[in-house]
């Protein structure tokens, strides 16, 4: 399972690099007769550092870390969704030139490749729609859902649920967009506060040195904030320090473990499914996670990934809260995320069996939004006698 990780990798890896090669080239087409061949050498050494920027500030920052290593991951990260754009809107140029001469609706002889004008255009298409997807990025909104489970115990008729998925927190999601997490939290005056994964990035250094186990203090909630961990905190391989800085900000994380809180619900969290592929232990079966749960009792779990779902409602799961998607997070990536998963982002019910799936607070790689959204997930849950 590690090799298919490795290799999932180094084939994006590669994909990244072609995907430059080939946006380097189609500028230079446009570009190159206006400013000389004799600048080409400069224009490829300037283009192949910008490019390079993310991964030499991995380098960097294994090597010699530091305020230039983090910035060079900050650039980086954002040429990495300008690339992504710039690659796209390429290809659509070039797959309609192609369309256009084959209908007979350009001339034959005219070179388009290497208009001058259309590199402007689509510097300008990608600015405009980068701008609008780092505003997204940062403009958090507030999801309501009020459910209804056929389950009752002692008093409890109702539980004020707020969920905050794939924060992110490190170095690209910093201590401003954290604090503004915290007060919308409070501002919503939760019984319980949930983190289904992905709490923390790569970077756990950021996390510490910037104060955000102090921030995340400030959470306020009655019964309490837990969390599970997600794919980041196994993929950069700080699952046990994570729990730690986690605990200490007041984020009880629960493994493949359940908890009955204070109002009779039982809490349940499962470790994420990239346990498996990156530690070579299996997360546990629900079914013995939730061995000693009374099923008559209602049952939240936390699961960062939405799936197993047909295991989740075999074993009695009235509602799962799941992340992970981003919902896309880059359009037109949105339209394929439906592909992956039964249900990559909202609501869903299948008999008692219920799921939310967030779209997340934070963002992984380019700080960007396009066509999704930052949410903050509202939850008003009623209980009712079994019908």
């Amino acid at each position: 399972m590690r090799i298919k990780f490795v290799l999932t990798i180094a084939g994006l890896m590669i994909l990244f690099c072609v995907g430059n090669y080939y946006i380097g080239l189609r500028f230079w087409q446009c570009i190159g007769s206006a400013i000389g061949a004799g600048w080409a050498h400069y224009y490829w050494i300037l283009f192949a550092l910008i490019t390079g920027t993310y991964f030499w500030g991995r380098i960097g920052a294994i090597y010699f870390p530091g305020d230039c290593s983090d910035k060079l991951i900050w650039f980086g990260s954002y040429w990495c969704g300008v690339s992504f754009y710039l690659c796209l809107l390429w290809l659509l140029y070039d797959m309609g030139i192609a369309v256009a001469r084959l209908l007979g609706f350009l001339t034959s002889g005219v070179n388009y490749y290497s208009s001058f004008g259309a590199g402007v255009m689509i510097l300008l298409i990608a600015s405009g729609g980068i701008v609008h997807g780092i505003y997204n990025a940062w403009t958090a909104k507030v999801n309501s859902y009020d459910i209804t489970i056929g389950k009752q115990v002692g008093d409890c008729r109702e539980l004020h649920v707020v969920m905050i998925s794939d924060l992110h927190l490190g170095l690209l999601v910093g201590t401003k967009r954290l604090r503004r997490a915290v007060q919308m939290i409070n501002e919503l005056d939760p019984d319980l506060v949930l983190m289904p994964g992905d709490i923390i990035d790569e970077n756990i250094g950021a996390f510490v040195e910037n104060g955000m186990p102090e921030i995340l203090c400030g959470i306020r909630s009655r019964l309490g904030v837990f969390g599970v961990l997600g794919s980041h905190e196994y993929i950069y391989g700080h699952a046990e320090k994570a729990i730690t800085y986690l605990q200490r900000s007041g984020v009880k994380i629960l493994r493949d473990d359940w908890i009955q809180l204070p109002n009779g619900v039982y809490l349940a969290g499962r470790d994420d499914l990239f346990k498996e592929q990156l530690t070579g232990t299996p997360r546990q079966k629900l079914s013995n996670i939730l061995t000693d749960c009374k099923r008559e009792c209602p049952i939240i779990l936390m699961d960062h990934q939405p799936v197993a779902l047909a295991e989740a409602e075999l074993q009695g799961v009235d509602l799962q809260l799941s992340g992970h998607t981003h919902h896309g997070q880059l359009f037109p990536l949105n339209i394929l995320t439906p592909w992956l998963f039964e249900k990559d982002w909202g609501y869903l019910r299948k008999g008692r069996y219920q799921l939310i799936v967030s779209s997340g607070y934070g963002t992984w790689g380019p700080p960007i939004r396009l066509r999704t959204s930052s949410e903050i997930v509202d939850i008003r849950i009623k209980f009712t006698l079994p019908v």
